[in-house]
């Protein structure tokens, strides 16, 4: 009927009813739905050659040789004179088969993954021979899909394409029981480059030569390949097809439009970009491996026979390698390209007036479409180029102070000669966090997951590098609007691998903080006595403690994590609990995902802490310890096993041996972390002292760094140890201050004897002296009268 019909509606309805049918009984009856495919495309002609299409005999004979187009033949079927003529079916009929061949792959996918496993087909297969499973049809998908993609109807050559990236996708990770180690699609290398040679002849018209590049890219990155001469093949399609892309805009050819020209070229540089992004994966693995120890006896020798059709790690980045030069050029440009056309209206006039690398201003609607397509990949390999070459910095000056000629001018973005190098990589920067903010504030619904994912893989290995963890940490405020765009991206984008991705780059943009704040303190370590209480401001708080929202990198990395955490753990939100309509869940075992989810979390958030200053890091501490939530008689026994194991924690961390430690790592912090540690021992005193009161270990060990502190040769760490210690002794409840008094008073007097034979030489010194004899003073006021004498003597 399809090849009868020439009512548009009845061919629609046609279409519906098959599709209907499809959905119902393909899977049940897969073999009687894969022949029927099976018949239609290949009843066609390869190189004119006529092909035997088999037919109804009870079908009509009334066919009109004007309802054929150039693609129906007519052949006949052997010397049986009852046989009649038969139309081949038109290419629009085969193409609809070929979409029905990727509508069954799918119906088998979304049903059972037995469909997709050699092994648990053949047992099956085994206990029921009437079984079907698609796997075992996997030479008749091949076939098909090759006689589509090589024919000559351009048409039904893209539906084929389609059909072979959908085969190759489902099939590639599929292993071969009889050879371990060794997938079922391996045995096909031969046919799947066969397909794809004819896409690249210089013919081919540009939406199919863009379907090739993109079937070839798949085909590379699956892994399948295990042949070097098969790997090499399909890479000199697409080096082929490179040299398309470089001969310019004039020297293309006229035979398509400029935006079939530029659907092209950007598809090949897609194909291109996720290539190098499989490769460097590729590469990553293999050096996180061990290496592989020499081997000895029969057992290392079956090994070594087994993996000796595996290709080396190494073997597809040393193909891209050689092209690097050209593509990281050519992606710059196409980014800049994307990021002008991603610009609102208002901001049109900055568009050149000449177009951009790969567009002309004629076709700049149909170009966005296209570049919105291939942006993301790129985007990701440009972020690895990056982080391999030093952010470029390595590279070849030519695209740094001037541009080929084969590049517009308009990738220069302006720059001169004489622009210095750090200009560039400033650039580069800027555009590469402008496109990736741009699109992660507001991703269409439509935006496939893989682009989401594809730019979070790139930010997170652009802040692996130096130069963007530098410019990441310079600008807080750019931080702070990143974290607060990720917080919004996970509140329509949820997926756990979305959500793990953004861990990972929050913690990366953490780390960039971290190291500049160490780097900071490391400078000001140098400085005179004078400046070491600037040591205590820095950090985020300062002085006052107080972080605020909207510029506090910590503030915003608090508010993503905690939404994440309650996500995965709702319990957590004191607000579901109080809710009428909350019923208490039972405990469950969390997902795998999202363990190593709420894992990764937990760790960034222990680390936000080394942000602040030691007065926003201590008002902390004091907020959880004096929380109301912590006097419920619920969790009384729970809140306080956790406060005494807390401060064991805090004076275990204390130890001086830790303390040496961190001298040799960080002079400048040394000093500081004690005196931080002192005020922390004192807080869990001050607002948790009945759960501490009678703890003999932990008084001691408390009283251990009170001394230690008393005795140290930093006048300005015996200051604050005179004050906190003060603080102590005016406790309300006489049960924890009395031991405090009496263990750590008399040490305090022979320091200030000490004083009349060492007479304090530096202002310091002095106000350490002061601030004792200030406390002493207080004990003085705070005994009974009676005693006031005996006290201070």
């Amino acid at each position: 009927m399809l090849d009868r019909e020439t009512d548009r509606k009845l061919c629609s309805d046609i279409h519906d009813t098959l599709g209907h049918m499809l959905s119902s009984l393909a899977v049940e009856k897969l073999s009687h739905w894969l022949k029927l495919c099976k018949d239609v495309l290949a009843a066609t002609t390869d190189v004119g050659g006529a092909v035997v299409f088999e037919v109804e005999k009870d079908e009509e004979d009334s066919e009109k040789k004007d309802e054929m187009d150039d693609d129906t033949m007519f052949t006949g079927l052997g010397d049986d004179d009852k046989s009649k003529p038969s139309v081949a079916p038109r290419w629009v009929t085969r193409v609809f088969a070929a979409d029905c061949l990727c509508r069954i792959i799918l119906l088998c996918e979304n049903v059972d993954k037995a469909h997709f496993d050699l092994a648990t087909a053949r047992s099956t297969q085994a206990k029921n021979p009437k079984g079907d499973l698609l796997v075992l049809h996997l030479s008749d998908l091949i076939r098909m899909a090759f006689m589509a993609a090589t024919d000559h109807s351009n048409q039904l050559r893209m539906a084929g394409l389609q059909a072979l990236e959908d085969i190759i996708k489902k099939f590639a990770s599929v292993p071969e029981p009889e050879f371990p180690g060794h997938v079922i699609l391996e045995q096909y290398q031969a046919n799947v480059g066969a397909a794809l040679r004819p896409a690249f002849s210089p013919d081919t018209p540009s939406d199919i030569t863009a379907k090739a590049c993109q079937v070839c890219s798949t085909w590379i990155g699956s892994g399948v390949v295990s042949d070097l001469n098969d790997l090499r093949r399909v890479h000199n399609l697409l080096v082929s097809s490179l040299d398309k892309v470089q001969s310019g805009k004039s020297s293309s050819s006229q035979l398509y439009s400029e935006s079939a020209t530029t659907m092209e070229k950007l598809a090949v540089l897609k194909a291109w970009a996720e290539v190098y992004v499989v490769a460097m994966k590729i590469k990553k693995e293999a050096e996180a491996k061990p290496a592989k120890p020499v081997g000895r006896g029969d057992e290392d020798e079956d090994e070594d026979d087994l993996g000796a059709d595996v290709l080396p790690p190494d073997s597809l980045i040393i193909l891209v390698q050689p092209e690097l030069p050209s593509l990281s050029r050519l992606w710059l440009a196409m980014l800049r390209d994307y990021a002008l056309l991603t610009l609102p209206a208002e901001f049109s006039s900055q568009l050149p007036p000449d177009g951009g690398a790969f567009y002309t201003p004629e076709t700049i609607d149909t170009a966005r479409l296209h570049y919105r397509g291939s942006w993301a990949p790129v985007l990701h390999a440009v972020a690895l180029w990056l982080n391999s070459t030093g952010f470029g910095v390595n590279d070849n000056q030519e695209d740094v102070s001037s541009t080929p000629s084969k590049v517009p001018s308009t990738f220069q973005g302006g720059s001169s000669s004489t622009k210095m190098l750090d200009e560039p990589v400033k650039d580069r920067m800027h555009l590469m966090l402008g496109v990736s903010i741009e699109f992660l504030c507001f991703p269409r619904p439509e935006e496939p997951i893989e682009h989401v994912m594809s730019c979070l893989q790139a930010l997170s290995t652009l802040l692996e590098t130096p130069c963007a963890k530098a410019h990441m940490a310079e600008d807080q405020l750019l931080a702070v609007e990143l974290l607060n765009v990720l917080h919004r991206l996970l509140l329509t984008r949820d997926p756990p691998a979305v959500q793990l991705q953004v861990t990972t780059v929050v913690q990366e943009t953490i780390r960039a903080a971290l190291d500049h704040l160490q780097q900071q303190r490391a400078n000001r370590g140098n400085d005179d006595e004078g400046e070491k209480d600037s040591l205590t401001t820095l950090g985020e708080g300062g002085d006052t403690g107080e972080l605020v929202p909207g510029k506090s990198l910590v503030y915003a990395a608090m508010e993503l994590l905690v939404f994440i955490l309650v996500r995965h753990l709702p319990q957590l939100n004191s607000r579901v609990k109080e809710s009428p309509s909350h019923a208490p869940l039972r405990p469950q075992r969390l997902p795998d995902e999202s363990a190593r989810l709420v894992a990764n979390t937990v760790s960034i958030l222990a680390e936000l802490p080394s942000l602040c200053s030691p007065a926003a890091a201590l008002q902390g501490l004091k907020t959880i310890i004096t929380s109301p939530l912590t006097r419920e008689e619920s969790i009384q026994t729970q809140w306080t096993t956790l406060v005494r194991s807390t401060l064991a924690s805090v004076l275990e961390y204390s130890q001086p041996e830790f303390y040496l430690l961190v001298f040799f790592i960080d002079e400048s912090r040394s000093d500081m972390d004690e005196v931080s540690m002192l005020t922390a021992i004192t807080l869990f005193l001050l607002s948790a002292s009945s759960e501490l009161v009678g703890v003999i270990v932990l008084q001691k060990g408390c009283m251990d760094r009170f001394r230690n502190a008393l005795n140290s040769s930093d006048p300005w760490v015996q200051v604050r140890c005179y004050q906190l210690l003060l603080s102590v002794f005016q406790h309300s409840n006489r049960a924890l201050s009395t031991p405090y008094i009496h263990a750590l008073a008399p040490l305090m007097v022979e320091k200030l004897k000490a004083v009349e034979r060492s007479r304090p030489g530096t202002a310091a010194e002095l106000q350490a002296v002061q601030e004792g004899i200030r406390v002493l003073e207080n004990l003085i006021s705070m005994g009974e009268e009676k005693n006031s004498e005996y006290s201070f003597t």
